[in-house]
């Protein structure tokens, strides 16, 4: 009788211990307005307020771009000079990508010798002839028909 007597009482001290560390735990009001005072006074780091957050070097890309003095059709001009400049790789245009040797499909076409007739000629002369695998006009690589 005096284990359970004593279990009980072990039972209603920490049902009362628990209900009292409950009691004193911030509600979700009073977190908020500690967060929100926190903010303001710029303590938490990346939210972009204070002068913490930009003495850490923490701010985001939005509010560095944010600060920019120039003007997008001032960048505009600019990225169209350095295209016309050849200083912007793979656009096909000016000597950079030229001496590289990373020409562009489309610039490498422009500057065949050949004609669209005279390659259309070509490849039908060579489908005639069996020397295409796989379009089924002679030679010995003939794909079956489903």
């Amino acid at each position: 009788m005096k284990k359970t007597l004593s279990s009980l009482t072990l039972a209603a001290v920490a049902v009362f211990a628990a209900q009292a560390a409950f009691a004193q735990s911030p509600t979700r009001e009073e977190v908020k307005k500690e967060t929100a005072a926190a903010n303001k006074a710029g303590a938490i780091p990346g939210t972009g307020t204070g002068t913490p957050a930009d003495a850490a070097g923490t701010t985001s890309p939005k509010q560095k771009a944010a600060t920019t003095t120039t003007t997008r059709d001032d960048r505009k001009a600019t990225t169209a000079e350095a295209n016309k400049a050849g200083a912007i790789p793979g656009t096909g245009t000016g000597t950079p990508a030229d001496a590289a040797g990373t020409k562009s499909p489309k610039a490498a076409a422009a500057t065949t010798d050949t004609t669209r007739d005279a390659r259309k000629t070509a490849t039908a002369e060579a489908n005639k002839a069996g020397a295409i695998p796989g379009t089924g006009t002679g030679g010995s690589a003939e794909v079956p028909k489903k």
